[in-house]
Parts: C-alpha cells; sequence; structure tokens
C-alpha cells in the first residue's frame, strides 16, 4: 500500500495510462508537425507557381496588402525589382479610379469581376488598355480572405485592332481623284448612323484636300436605301456644298428607286445619273470637258481612246 492508499497497481495503472497519453500526444505533434511542414511546402510551392506563372497575377488580403505576386506582375506595371509584399495595393498605384476600387470592394463581397478591354489613364497622362478578372479567396472558415488579380495589358491588341477597323474604313469608303477636281466616293455594303457619320467625314476631308468641284457618289453597291440612308446621303451632299462641291447621285437601280418612290423619299434636291459613267461625262461637262474617241490612224487601224479627254 502506498501512503494514500494505492495500490502497486493502481499506480503502474495510471503511470501507463499516462505513457499512451504522452505517446498519443506525441504522435499528435508530430503529425501537426508533419501538416505544418506540408503546408509550408504547399505554399512554398504555390508562390513559386504565381512567381513564374507568365501571367500578371498578384494574390492580396482583405486590407489589399500584398500577399504573392507573379514577376510579369511587377515587369507589366513597371514595378522593377522592388518588394511589394506586404504594402497596400493603393499605396503603390496611387493613379488607381474610384470604380476600380468599387469592384475590389465588390470582390470582397464575394462578387467575380471582369472587362476585356478596360481604358487605364494614367498620372502621367498615358493610356493603357487592361484586360483583367478579379476573384474572391476564401480562408479556412470559408470567409473571404482578399481578392486574387488575373490581368493582361492589352494596349497594342487595342491599338492594333483600332488601326485595323481604321484601315478597313477607309477601304470600305475611299474618295478616288479620276480627274482634275472630280472625286468619285464608291460606297459599298450596309450603311448605318455611325458608318454615315465616317462617309460624311472622308466626303468633306477629301473635297478640301483635293479641292473638289464635283464629287460623284456611287452606291451601286449599297443593298439597301432606306429613308434613313437617303437622309444621310442628302445630309452628306448639302455639307459638300457649303464647302463648295457639287455632287452626283448615281447608281440607283430600278428596285431602289421603287423603294424611296414608296417610302415617299425626296431626291429632287439631288442630281441623280443611272450609272457612274454617265455621272462622269455629267461631271465633265459642267467642267466644259467631255470624253472623246480618236480619229482613226493613217495606217486604217483605228484606236479607241476611252480616257481622253478634251475641252468642248
Amino acid at each position: 500500500m502506498t501512503n494514500n492508499g494505492q495500490t502497486r497497481e493502481q499506480l503502474l495503472a495510471e503511470v501507463e495510462q499516462l505513457n499512451r497519453r504522452g505517446a498519443e500526444l506525441q504522435a499528435r505533434v508530430s503529425e501537426l508537425e508533419h501538416t505544418e511542414q506540408a503546408l509550408r511546402t504547399s505554399e512554398e510551392h504555390v508562390r513559386l507557381f504565381v512567381e513564374h506563372t507568365p501571367a500578371a497575377v498578384a494574390m492580396l488580403d482583405r486590407d489589399m496588402r500584398y500577399i504573392m505576386a507573379s514577376r510579369r506582375w511587377l515587369t507589366d506595371y513597371g514595378l522593377g525589382d522592388q518588394n511589394i509584399i506586404g504594402r497596400s495595393h493603393y499605396e503603390i498605384f496611387t493613379d488607381i479610379p474610384d470604380k476600380w476600387k468599387a469592384v475590389h470592394q465588390r470582390s470582397l463581397d464575394g462578387s467575380i469581376e471582369g472587362q476585356e478591354e478596360d481604358p487605364w489613364e494614367r498620372a502621367d497622362g498615358g493610356m493603357d488598355w487592361l484586360s483583367w478578372k478579379t476573384y474572391p479567396w476564401h480562408d479556412s472558415s470559408g470567409a473571404v480572405g482578399g481578392i486574387i488579380f488575373y490581368t493582361e495589358v492589352v494596349t497594342k491588341r487595342v491599338l492594333d485592332k483600332q488601326q485595323l477597323l481604321d484601315m478597313i474604313r477607309e477601304i470600305s469608303s475611299p474618295v478616288i481623284p479620276v480627274h482634275d477636281d472630280v472625286l468619285v466616293l464608291p460606297l459599298v455594303g450596309t450603311i448605318d448612323s455611325a458608318r454615315s457619320s465616317r462617309i460624311m467625314e472622308t466626303l468633306l476631308t477629301g473635297v478640301q484636300e483635293h479641292a473638289a468641284e464635283v464629287v460623284i457618289i456611287d452606291i451601286t453597291g449599297v443593298p439597301i436605301v432606306d429613308t434613313a440612308v437617303a437622309n444621310h446621303l442628302i445630309q452628306a451632299t448639302r455639307a459638300a456644298t457649303l464647302l463648295g462641291a457639287h455632287c452626283v447621285l448615281v447608281g440607283i437601280s430600278a428596285e431602289v428607286a421603287q423603294t424611296l418612290v414608296q417610302l415617299g423619299v425626296n431626291l429632287s434636291t439631288l442630281v441623280t445619273r443611272s450609272n457612274l459613267q454617265a455621272g462622269i461625262t455629267y461631271a465633265l461637262a459642267r467642267q466644259g470637258r467631255a470624253i472623246t474617241t480618236q480619229a482613226p490612224q493613217s495606217n486604217g487601224k483605228s484606236s479607241l481612246a476611252a480616257g481622253l479627254i478634251s475641252h468642248s
């Protein structure tokens, strides 16, 4: 017996129980250490993945402080080799517009946001275009722990696309000088309000650059001429008249003429001719010129000079 009345067997049982409990705690500690190491390894893998991914990626906490960022992020936004981890996004980018701050807040509230081509006017006056998405990330409790940025600077793509569109617009509505002071504006395809504005701009620019006296507008390639299109053409010719040019509308098909009559469109203010050849003949006649044929040559062979223009 012991002093407190416990038998030796009871003490041994308690010691055994304590040993088992100690072993269980040791196993739990080892398990936690293993888990912690795995988490550190996983975090390191994620960090390396984010750092070396070819996309501009950044992970921030709820206070918009950087947790991770890719090298592409540093490059695309001109951050060099500076360490941004732990710093506020708004401290680094002081020129962020309020609309993006509102996006960040919505993402912190759980929303996924994004846009393909978003203009960003920098503090130095420069303009960039971004394609971006923001995602909320969640901690172990399921609460939003912050947001992740996926962005791409697409300024070159936007500018290239704009240049291509400008080229297509120029090709679709070219102004062609066919003779001194005579221009031809051939129109092809559908004419809507946006295109009619470009047509008017092209027409007026051409009149000014070439000091044109006559402009022939050829609508042979326009499939539909309704009230709106007719009004656009009338407005364009009136604007050209203010610059001193006389406009001739050619290429009205029988179907288009019938449609305009049914719609009650009044083209009486416009000079019209059936086709481009008739329009050029009219334009030259206004200038006292005409297209003539060359007389037969002395060897008996005749030669037509369809493009020979002489004064009347």
